[in-house]
């Protein structure tokens, strides 16, 4: 499986290095962007202290370039808001950063079968902003 991570800490590739992937890491937003594109990864792991709140805008303009790639936000004690406003701009899910060594397998088979990665007090928020919207 082709991942890309995009972080500035090296912290989320890091926990994923006892994977068999192929795995692309960027620093710069804007560039991992235009490598994206290049490498076609089916699974993509952002770090959410990269853009903190313009998180939710990167991740819209990253599903419209690469609708395909999923798109997971790592981050560290983020708000549930914050992770609400993620997923519905097209995060596939949220992990904890200091979580990420024991779930990373899982996660990404997970992923790989079409399923979210979120937890279901996340499912309950979804929910309640769908109905929100719906009515």
């Amino acid at each position: 499986m082709k991942i890309l991570v995009i972080e500035n800490a090296g912290r989320i590739a890091a926990c994923l290095s006892n994977l068999e992937v192929e795995l692309a890491c960027h620093i710069d937003e804007t560039q991992a962007l235009k490598a994206a594109e290049e490498f076609g990864p089916e699974l993509v792991f952002l770090g959410y202290a990269l853009l903190a709140d313009q998180t939710p805008d990167y991740i819209r303009s990253f599903a419209n370039a690469l609708p395909t790639a999923s798109l997971i936000v790592v981050g560290e004690n983020t708000s549930d808001e914050c992770v609400l406003r993620c997923l519905l701009a097209g995060a596939k899910g949220y992990q904890e950063l200091q979580s990420l060594p024991h779930y990373n397998a899982r996660l990404i088979q997970a992923i790989g079968r079409g399923e979210a990665w979120v937890s279901r007090k996340m499912v309950a928020s979804l929910l309640d902003a769908v109905r929100r919207l719906v009515l």
